[in-house]
C-alpha cells in the first residue's frame, strides 16, 4: 500500500517555503506522493452544500487557496521521486483541450509522475463564476476523459460529441506512460462507481470506513467486468485523516491495507507545515515500521 500526504493550499502555509518542506519531508521519509485539492475561486454568495463537512468547507474566502498544477509543478522541481496527486480535480470547469496540455506538460517535466484524480464536483456557484454548466456535469465528464484518453495516446484527435466539437488538432509531447496518467475517479455513490468502472483506472474515495471502502470497491469492479473490463486492474485510493496517536494510526492503516486500499492519501488535522512535516517524522519513525510488522505477522 502507498502512502501520501495532502500538501498545504491554504492558510498561512500555503507558500512556497510550506508547500516545499512539506514535499521535500515526504520525499525525505520515503513516503510515495503528495497531493492537492482544486478550487480556483471562492463565491461569496452560496447556498451549496460542501459534501464532506457538515459545518462547511475547511478553507475560508480569506485563506487563498494555491492552483493545482502550478503548485504540483512546483513540487515537480523541486523533488525527484514522489507522484503528483490531485484529490480530486474538477474537470467539468475546464476545457478538455487545456486540460490535456497542462497535465502532459506537467506528466512530461516531472518524468511520469503525475496522478489524475478527477471529480464532477459540488460547487455550483463555482461552476457559474468560470461560466461553466453544472447541469450535467457528469456526461460532460464522461465525454472529457474520452478525449483526455484519445489524445494522450494519439497524440491528435478530431471530436465531433454531445458537449465538445473539434476538428483535427495535435496535442503534443504526449505523457511519459503510454496512454497517460493514471485517471482516479472521485465520488462516493452510483454516479461515481459507475464512472470509475466504466471509464477510470481506479476510484478515488474518501474517508476510512471499512465497510463503505470495500462495498464501493465491489461493487466498481462489478460494473468494470459488465463493461468488458478487468475488474482487478481498478485500484482503490482514498483520502483520510491521520489519527495524532501513533497507535490508533497504525490501526487505522493496517485496516485500510487489509481492505485492499492501494494508496492512502493523509490529511494532517492540524494543518500547518510544521504540524505536517512532525506528522510525516512520526509516521515514519513509529507507524509504518509497526504497519508493515503487522501485516506480515497476520496476512489476511
Amino acid at each position: 500500500m502507498k502512502i501520501g500526504v495532502h500538501l498545504p493550499q491554504w492558510g498561512v502555509d500555503a507558500t512556497r517555503e510550506g508547500v516545499l518542506s512539506v514535499a521535500r519531508a515526504a520525499e525525505d521519509a520515503g513516503l510515495d506522493s503528495v497531493w492537492v485539492a482544486d478550487h480556483l475561486v471562492h463565491p461569496v454568495n452560496t447556498e451549496s452544500t460542501y459534501p464532506y463537512q457538515s459545518d462547511g468547507t475547511p478553507f475560508q474566502a480569506e485563506d487563498g487557496f494555491l492552483e493545482a498544477f502550478t503548485l504540483l509543478a512546483t513540487v515537480a522541481g523541486a523533488t525527484s521521486r514522489l507522484l503528483l496527486g490531485t484529490s480530486v480535480f474538477v474537470l467539468p470547469m475546464r476545457e478538455p483541450l487545456q486540460v490535456a496540455k497542462t497535465v502532459a506538460t506537467l506528466d512530461v517535466l516531472s518524468g511520469g509522475r503525475v496522478l489524475l484524480g478527477i471529480g464532477a464536483g459540488w460547487w455550483e456557484e463555482e461552476f457559474r463564476a468560470l461560466g461553466a454548466t453544472f447541469a450535467r456535469r457528469g456526461r460532460r465528464l464522461d465525454e472529457q476523459i474520452g478525449i483526455l484518453r484519445a489524445l494522450w495516446r494519439d497524440g491528435r484527435l478530431e471530436h465531433h460529441g454531445e458537449f465538445y466539437d473539434f476538428d483535427e488538432v495535435v496535442c503534443e509531447p504526449r505523457p511519459v506512460r503510454p496512454g497517460g496518467p493514471p485517471i482516479l475517479v472521485g465520488g462516493m455513490g452510483p454516479p461515481g462507481w459507475r464512472r470509475a468502472g466504466r471509464l477510470g483506472d481506479g476510484w478515488h474515495a474518501v474517508g476510512a470506513h471499512d465497510e463503505t471502502l470495500t462495498n464501493g470497491l465491489a461493487e466498481v469492479r462489478k460494473i468494470a467486468e459488465e463493461a468488458g473490463r478487468d475488474p482487478d486492474a481498478i485500484r482503490l485510493s482514498t483520502s483520510t485523516l491521520l489519527p495524532a496517536d501513533p497507535e490508533r494510526a497504525t490501526r487505522r492503516l493496517v485496516r485500510l491495507a487489509r481492505a485492499g486500499i492501494d494508496h492512502v492519501v493523509l490529511k494532517v488535522p492540524e494543518d500547518t507545515a510544521r504540524a505536517t512535516c512532525a506528522a510525516i517524522e512520526r509516521l515514519a519513525s513509529e507507524v509504518l515500521p509497526e504497519v508493515r510488522s503487522s501485516l506480515v505477522s497476520t496476512p489476511e
